[in-house]
């Protein structure tokens, strides 16, 4: 009972420090989308529109993604582990579905810059991508951390730390281009110094296309609830062969993944001289060993005796003894 009570309480800690994480992100997205928005109006920077896209669509899914979060956090593991996990998965996948149109608009604008490039105030446009590139490295590191001292990282902590990471190596590189197209122009080569913005733009709106496309392929898979892969239930099989002296037979198998959770329920034969204890112990103890294996696991047993009745009263009395614990 205190192991599970240390578990709960290391996840609700999790899930607050993931929250806190993201609202300070939420905070600071608008503060560097307006700083964006007035430094690419000024210099007529593609890229800077670019990164002015990114941040206002970063809003609009920090917005869900902070109440997705939020809900996860107020549920009631008790009384209602399923579900929650569609939250994050969706907040990921509504990012993508934003990320793949933008990014085609923007690209094709991109694309007729390049053909016909227009000045551009490559150092005035530098400070924006410094300040958030410092703001990117902070967010990065925290999560890179909070990875770490994380058993079962959630979607939307990983989306975060690519986000982050992605970002960062963008800033650099922009950051990199800027001060060449800079030099460039400097040098007497406008003509080749104003293509240097354009080009990077196409880039970063061809890889938002290519990111986005990935965050709706794999978030669309992870919303259907699909069984665990074939690794995963030989996992399953193994651990029912280990323990197989102590239940008469095996009825049907259920697993199922949901957000970072795993969930698998074996429904078990017993004969009617078997205790509520025994089917009790066997169920942690085959828990401990399918946790070893899969990680963000909720497992339980429905216990089956040769009358109904029997099986139900065995079924209830296993509930309100997880409940009690």
């Amino acid at each position: 009972m205190e192991v599970s009570n240390i578990e709960e309480q290391t996840k609700s800690g999790d899930e607050n420090r993931l929250y806190k994480m993201m609202l300070w992100s939420y905070v600071t997205v608008l503060p560097a989308a307006a700083l964006f928005f007035v430094t690419a109006t000024i210099t007529d920077s593609m890229v800077l529109f670019v990164y002015l896209a990114s941040y206002s669509l970063s809003f609009a899914v920090q917005t869900f993604s902070l109440y997705a979060v939020r809900q996860t956090i107020r549920r009631n593991q008790n009384l209602f582990p399923y579900g929650t996990g569609k939250l994050e998965n969706f907040s990921a996948f509504l990012d993508g579905v934003l990320y793949v149109p933008t990014g085609l608009y923007l690209a094709y604008d991109a694309l007729n810059r390049l053909l016909t490039p227009r000045p551009v105030g490559y150092a005035l446009g530098m400070i924006p991508v410094i300040i958030t590139g410092v703001r990117l490295v902070i967010f990065y590191l925290v999560c890179r951390r909070m990875i770490r001292e994380t058993d079962a990282p959630s979607p939307i902590l990983l989306s975060y730390t690519l986000s982050f990471k992605l970002a960062l190596l963008s800033n650099i590189g922009v950051l990199f281009a800027f001060i060449v197209g800079w030099a460039l122009i400097y040098l007497g080569l406008p003509a080749i110094g104003n293509c240097v913005d354009p080009a990077i733009g196409l880039s970063l709106a061809i890889y938002m296309i290519f990111a986005g496309t990935r965050l709706v392929w794999h978030n669309f898979r992870s919303l259907m609830d699909l069984p665990l892969t074939e690794n995963e239930q030989l996992c399953v099989l193994k651990v029912l062969s280990a323990y197989y002296d102590r239940y008469e037979g095996v009825g049907t198998i259920y697993t199922r993944t949901s957000g970072k959770e795993k969930f698998v329920e074996l429904e078990l034969f017993f004969s009617e001289n078997r205790t509520l204890g025994d089917i009790y112990m066997l169920q942690k103890d085959m828990e401990q060993s399918l946790i070893k294996k899969l990680t963000g696991l909720r497992f339980r047993i429905n216990p089956v005796v040769s009358s109904r009745k029997g099986s139900m009263a065995l079924r209830n009395a296993l509930n309100e003894g997880e409940k009690t614990e």
